[in-house]
């Protein structure tokens, strides 16, 4: 039930929705691109993005820590997904935090500024950075993944000191690049120290309780063969003959889809809120001229998996161990698998207390309460594996995300602008 306190709060909420939308567009407008994994960003925007954050908490009362994050020296680990080579200068990380006046339980509001590629910039009806409002909607790239959750965890802030309202526990705003590509400005925020009771992530969850993400990692499988004229015939590989390493390669494709078959159905595999773990061949490259036979393949490929997966790689080579022992080619020069680090998937349990106090917020603004997983991963992996904070996401439709066109829905942006309200303060706790 929302109390009179709340109810001011959300009142101040309505009755800023056009500093809302405002402060969203201008978000918007940073082309604050998560940089390809051999780049580096390029111009102002990255660190205009953070002044501008910067000076709005400081208004707050905010004590505001800004640093350049150099990933060479980031503690590395198991399921961290650190790439110590990666280059994240000019992409500054944020952290700002504002003393609660009690000895309420603390909270830390994170939001990734990074955002995608526009992709073809023809596909889209507004220019993606243009932050252009038809329909009710705020069109361009991060309207929904993340800045909308960026604007609404400023503006709950902004509401709740408008009504002079005082929490009692710490909160410690963090907006980090580059979730979009290794999530290593959160870590960077956890091994600063920044730490609390518990963590929400403002991303697109169709205004439900996110409590669950899936790992990934990500690699290349070498398949070699033995070139030779392709128009002439030749004798067994022993013999030494042309071996297709394209045809080798197929004999490995079949056998990451028997894998998908095989986790399908495994109940280790099964979790309530996510789909079982996947892998997928994105990329191929193989064949050096058409009247040669091909003697290399390299297949790329992305698996994802559930929290409780304890060692993916491990089952993707003993496939392509079982493979290899079918096949006398594969059995002598048997396909190489090479992955760059893997990230941990990660869960909260349905009765923490930071689930009770998201799922109320939700039904209080009569959204049903329900929970769900994602299929990729968020910047929690990291909150909730690295440093044992419980945290969730709760934020407006995901549909559009990544995609021409995206956009977000007004009316959704002040609801999450409203759930985190009544999240911080039932949170934090009032009136010390």
């Amino acid at each position: 039930m929302i109390t009179e306190e709340e109810r001011r709060v959300l009142e101040f909420i309505d009755s800023g929705r056009e500093d809302i939308i405002g402060y969203l567009r201008k978000l918007i407008g940073f082309r604050t691109i998560t940089p390809q994994e051999n780049e580096t960003a390029k111009g102002e925007d990255y660190k205009d993005f953070q002044n501008f954050i910067r000076s709005t908490l400081e208004e707050m009362g905010f004590d505001v820590d800004m640093w350049e994050i150099d990933a060479s020296k980031l503690d590395s680990f198991p399921g961290s997904g650190v790439l110590k080579d990666r280059d994240l200068s000019n992409m500054p990380a944020l952290a700002g935090k504002l003393e609660g006046g009690g000895k309420g339980r603390s909270l830390i509001l994170n939001g990734h500024y990074d955002v995608v590629p526009p992709g073809i910039i023809e596909n889209w009806r507004h220019p993606p950075f243009d932050a252009v409002m038809e329909d009710n909607k705020i069109f361009g790239r991060g309207a929904n993944d993340m800045k909308g959750g960026i604007a609404a965890i400023i503006h709950a802030l902004k509401a709740i000191q408008q009504a002079g309202v005082i929490l009692n526990g710490d909160v410690t705003v963090e907006t980090v690049p580059d979730e979009e590509q290794t999530c290593m400005g959160t870590l960077s925020c956890c091994q600063r120290g920044y730490t609390a009771d518990a963590a929400i992530i403002p991303e697109p969850t169709d205004m439900k309780v996110l409590v669950a993400v899936r790992g990934s990692v990500y690699g290349k499988i070498t398949v070699l063969g033995r070139a030779g004229h392709a128009e002439v015939a030749h004798p067994d590989w022993p013999e030494g003959g042309a071996v297709n390493a394209i045809s080798k390669a197929a004999k490995i494709i079949v056998a990451l889809d028997e894998l998908n078959d095989e986790w399908k159905m495994s109940p280790e595999k099964q979790h309530k809120y996510l789909d079982p773990d996947i892998i997928t061949p994105t990329i191929i490259h193989g064949g050096e001229w058409p009247v040669t036979v091909p003697e290399k393949v390299e297949i790329i490929f992305g698996s994802v998996f559930i929290p409780s997966t304890k060692d993916k790689i491990k089952e993707i080579e003993a496939k392509l161990k079982n493979i290899t022992n079918s096949d006398s080619w594969l059995k002598e020069h048997p396909p190489k698998l090479e992955t760059e680090g893997w990230q941990y998937g990660a869960e909260v349990k349905e009765n923490e207390p930071i689930v009770d106090t998201g799922r109320e917020a939700l039904r209080d603004l009569s959204f049903e309460p329900e929970l769900r997983g994602f299929g990729s991963l968020t910047d929690a992996i990291h909150l909730i594996n690295h440093m044992g904070i419980p945290t969730i996401s709760i934020g407006p439709d995901i549909s559009t995300a990544h995609m021409a066109d995206e956009y977000v829905d007004i009316d959704e942006l002040m609801n999450t602008t409203k759930a985190m309200a009544l999240c911080i303060m039932r949170w934090c706790g009032t009136g010390t």
